[in-house]
């Protein structure tokens, strides 16, 4: 009776710690073409786009992963130089903040000006509906590098509770 109690015991600590383990921590992914490194909380999935933009066209890299209800997604692209030499770096960086706004449709909820390695950024929170119907908040970082615009952010539902998440992925961010 006292093995057969003591077995009992060992199964239910052995479910119980099972069922409390965090999930496995995010695997760091490598981008050598994007020269950058994130920790991926899923595998990516990688896209390639031209988009015609007034300084010509340009090449966007998507890297997009995804857990149940939430998408992280690094997006680099290189502007030419010229361009950039003529342009200041904050106000391609509201340029690039206001384009975000308005291509979800959404609301600026905060900003903080940031910088990754030297390197100007800033730090979004927008308010947006996913899919036109589901309300979503997306956190955001954005950042020039020499002429690359790099684009980190992840997308969750509106009140869900991904706070710690979105912040060990977008602190991971690192450049190569």
């Amino acid at each position: 009776m006292k093995n057969r109690l003591s077995q009992c015991l060992l199964v239910g600590f052995l479910v119980l710690t099972a069922c409390n383990q965090a999930p496995p921590p995010p695997e760091m992914f490598t981008s050598d073409s994007g020269q950058f490194e994130i920790a991926a909380p899923a595998p990516f999935e990688e896209t390639q786009q031209s988009v015609e933009t007034p300084v010509g066209p340009v090449e966007i890299y998507t890297f997009t992963a995804e857990t149940e209800n939430t998408a992280y997604v690094v997006a680099y692209s290189d502007y030419p130089t010229e361009i950039i030499e003529q342009t200041d770096p904050q106000a391609l960086l509201d340029s690039s903040r206001d384009g975000a706004v308005n291509n979800l449709g959404g609301t600026l909820i905060s900003e903080e000006v940031i910088d990754l390695e030297g390197n100007p950024g800033r730090s979004l929170v927008i308010s947006a509906n996913a899919n036109q119907e589901q309300a979503a908040t997306i956190n955001s970082r954005i950042y020039l590098v020499d002429n690359r615009l790099y684009q980190v952010l992840v997308v969750s539902p509106e009140g869900a509770d991904t706070v710690e998440d979105s912040t060990t992925f977008l602190e991971s961010f690192d450049l190569q």
